[in-house]
């Protein structure tokens, strides 16, 4: 049979009609069709392989001003994966970093190219951070009781929801202070005169005033800064870290509630999460997932929360559809939110005031910057505030605490 297949071979390149060429080699025609699709396969095959081996890789641009570079690459088989990418082309991610790539099959092999961006020393740096970064777990101080009366006071749960805090915002110079002067002052006059039985505090809603290494918001809007974001990443951090610790000496229980902001959506989330591996405590429940809108439900009361740049009139029906086994169960209705750095309510009630839906615009401690002065968003007063609900009543005390 080699010998024959040696015959086709040669005979190939007669390039005469199948039954003449079989008739002279002595053969039955099929067999040579058969012959011939093996052999000229097999010469693809050796084609396919020279040309993977000639040319693997290529650098059609570089510029250095930009860190940029464009590479392309022939491969037998289309890749599918980043990894297989960087393999392919030969990355050095310690240099570059694969921003595109784009696949074009050809009539024997598939073109890849792909975009490289220089690898930027925050990259670096972070990337060394999140690799060394062992957290070691706290233990939260014990309840601060003071003796029997402690447990003679009305029992209540309250709504802590400090947004819109912008750390790292220009302007915004005397924030670290008034935080804690607000939390302080909030949480020791609620506690005086109730038994705070479970403290949600709400973490998120424009914590940080940044999510980007550029200094932009989520959506790449360009914004005012006064610090790098891994800064303000480290205070607000720590801020809240000591904001647990303090708020955990007056309360039995804390309920930390993400909700994401439109500045730092992934940023809080980080953060949010990094909090909770370095907490450890069994008076602490997390509800962390990435979810724009949370409710929680103390025996009568309804609390959602939310960070409230998403704007609709049909708020309380939203709220009663996706939340309906909470919506019946309650009759106390509140939603919290932020994002305008006002004060403001409305209420949804029935004509007998009975039931209904509040929806309460919590005020900001930061500082305007110039954007805000640009638009004339100006004038709002610094506060803060706490409110106690009973498990019954619903809200019976409302504090404020305003910064100077």
């Amino acid at each position: 049979m080699s010998d024959i297949k040696s015959l086709v071979r040669k005979a190939i390149a007669w390039k005469q009609n199948p039954e003449v060429t079989a008739k002279k080699l002595g053969i039955d025609v099929q067999l040579y069709l058969k012959l011939k699709k093996e052999i000229l396969s097999e010469r693809k095959l050796k084609r396919k392989k020279f040309h993977l081996a000639k040319n693997t890789q290529s650098i059609n641009q570089v510029d250095l001003e930009l860190g940029k570079a464009t590479l392309s690459a022939r491969s037998a088989t289309e890749p599918k994966t980043p990894e297989e990418i960087i393999d392919l082309l030969k990355i050095d991610t310690k240099q570059w970093k694969l921003s595109q790539y784009w696949n074009k099959q050809m009539s024997d092999h598939w073109r890849v190219s792909a975009l490289v961006t220089k690898v930027k020393a925050e990259d670096v740096a972070v990337e060394s951070l999140m690799s060394n970064w062992k957290p070691k777990k706290i233990k939260l101080p014990k309840r601060n009781v003071k003796g029997s009366s402690e447990f003679n006071k009305p029992t209540v749960c309250g709504i802590m929801s400090l947004q819109d805090i912008h750390f790292g915002k220009e302007g915004n110079y005397t924030i670290d202070a008034d935080f804690e002067t607000a939390l302080i002052d909030l949480i020791t006059r609620g506690s005086q005169s109730y038994n705070i039985e479970n403290l949600y505090f709400v973490i998120g809603g424009d914590l940080i005033n940044m999510d980007t290494f550029t200094g932009t918001t989520t959506s790449g809007t360009p914004v005012d800064n006064s610090m790098k974001a891994p800064e303000a990443f480290v205070k607000a951090f720590d801020m809240m870290l000591w904001a647990i610790r303090l708020l955990s000496v007056y309360v039995e229980k804390i309920t930390i509630v993400y909700v994401p902001g439109n500045h730092d959506r992934l940023t809080s989330f980080h953060l949010v999460h990094g909090l909770s591996k370095t907490i450890d405590s069994d008076r602490i429940e997390w509800d962390i997932n990435y979810e724009e809108r949370k409710v929680h439900v103390y025996h009568d009361n309804f609390n959602a929360f939310e960070h409230g740049d998403a704007h609709s009139k049909n708020t309380p029906l939203i709220y009663a559809t996706e939340f309906s086994d909470q919506w019946g169960k309650t009759k106390n209705r509140t939603l919290f939110t932020g994002h305008l750095h006002t004060s403001r309510k409305v209420e949804y009630l029935t004509n007998n005031e009975t039931a209904g839906f509040i929806h309460k615009i919590l005020p900001s401690l930061s500082r305007s910057d110039y954007w805000h002065y640009h638009k004339k968003f100006v004038g709002n007063r610094r506060s803060a505030k706490l409110e106690l609900q009973s498990p019954t009543k619903g809200n019976i005390c409302e504090l404020t605490s305003t910064a100077i």
